[in-house]
């Protein structure tokens, strides 16, 4: 069964953030070569996931969401959840930037989220 993007919730400590786009939360495996003389290829296992060193995520600009986000100095709860009761939950440093901008364009924030621990997904009730 596929989802609609529709309903896609960020929330930070207990700010709700309204979003417009969201990263992939966690990257594929780095591959560990185990190849030996008496391989006629290349082997493999694997190895620990390459997670990106921010979860980048793009807002309409909003004053109190700006100012908020960024007084927030300690780690915090952060979760995405999806309209099927499914999420993403980890813990991370945020960080808000008011995006470049254009004629007759609408004025976007990115939200950085550092991770400190490793997103964790879980089935929705």
């Amino acid at each position: 069964m596929a989802i609609s993007t529709l309903g896609v919730a960020l929330k930070i400590g207990e700010q709700e953030v309204v979003i417009k786009d969201f990263p992939s939360l966690l990257g594929k495996r780095s591959a560990l070569e185990t190849t030996t003389l008496s391989d006629d290829a290349q082997t493999y296992i694997a190895g620990i996931r390459q997670q990106e060193e921010s979860f980048d995520f793009l807002a309409n600009y909003d004053a109190t969401v700006y100012q908020t986000l960024n007084a927030i100095a300690e780690a915090q709860n952060c979760e995405l959840s999806f309209s099927d009761g499914s999420k993403y939950a980890w813990e991370g440093t945020v960080s808000v930037s008011v995006n470049e901008g254009g004629v007759d364009e609408v004025i976007e924030m990115t939200i950085s989220i550092t991770p400190s621990t490793v997103p964790v997904w879980s089935k929705g009730a």
